[in-house]
């Protein structure tokens, strides 16, 4: 435990300003389009067409910036391993990171608009995507599919994975909308804002880090029975 968290005041040293920027960027543009979109439905002429496209806007920002965050989260925890810079990460990374988890929203969808649970299954199977694009050697040589391997390592390991994942990305998160969403608003209520963010910031360093061990567990064993 000790160990744990000596890792995690690394972590949080190497990427908690980029980290932090982005969470603090995402949460006020998602709070804005949400907003414009509520203001343009309650129009009494009707829903204009800036109802669309702050729609289009808001799904865009639904997908870009929770693949920048989790690209930076698992620079730090491969740093000097594979890139000695976040740009440099990004550059070897961050496109097939993006590609990978259009392929997972895709079946994930498929899935879901056929049988929900199944759906919701899939999602957790392709949780781990970004890890296999991000550290492993043999999707690199093109020798495994993101996906699937994606998929072997949960059902290895699912109990654990799906607990960090609802604790840090469903409960903890509904707790703080609950309680703290009005407060979000950086323009409105800058200080508890920013405070928000800094905690989000160091929950998905935290939750990352979880994942990562998971994973990295999974490699070493599978490394060692080759």
């Amino acid at each position: 435990m000790v160990k744990f968290f000596a890792e995690n005041l690394t972590v949080f040293k190497r990427v908690a300003f980029p980290l932090f920027v982005l969470l603090v960027l995402s949460s006020n543009i998602d709070q804005f389009l949400n907003q414009q979109v509520e203001t343009a439905l309650r129009n009494p002429l009707g829903a204009t067409p800036q109802v669309y496209w702050f729609g289009f806007l808001s799904i865009i920002s639904s997908i870009l910036f929770p693949i920048l965050l989790i690209t930076t989260a698992l620079y730090s925890m491969r740093y000097k391993q594979v890139a000695t810079s976040l740009s440099d990460f990004y550059a070897r990374y961050i496109n097939q990171v993006f590609i990978e988890t259009l392929r997972t929203w895709g079946k994930t969808l498929l899935w879901g608009l056929l049988f929900i649970l199944p759906g919701i299954w899939k999602f957790l199977e392709y949780s781990m995507v970004p890890f296999v694009v991000t550290g492993s050697q043999r999707y690199d040589e093109g020798k495994i599919d993101a996906l699937q391997a994606s998929a072997r390592v949960f059902r290895k390991h699912w109990f654990k994975i799906t607990g960090i994942l609802i604790l840090f990305h469903l409960f903890i998160p509904l707790i703080l909308t609950s309680l703290f969403d009005s407060y979000r608003l950086l323009w409105k209520t800058p200080v508890p804002s920013l405070v928000l963010n800094l905690l989000d910031t160091y929950l998905l360093i935290i939750s990352t880090q979880l994942l990562f061990n998971v994973f990295q567990d999974e490699v070493k064993r599978h490394e060692s029975h080759v």
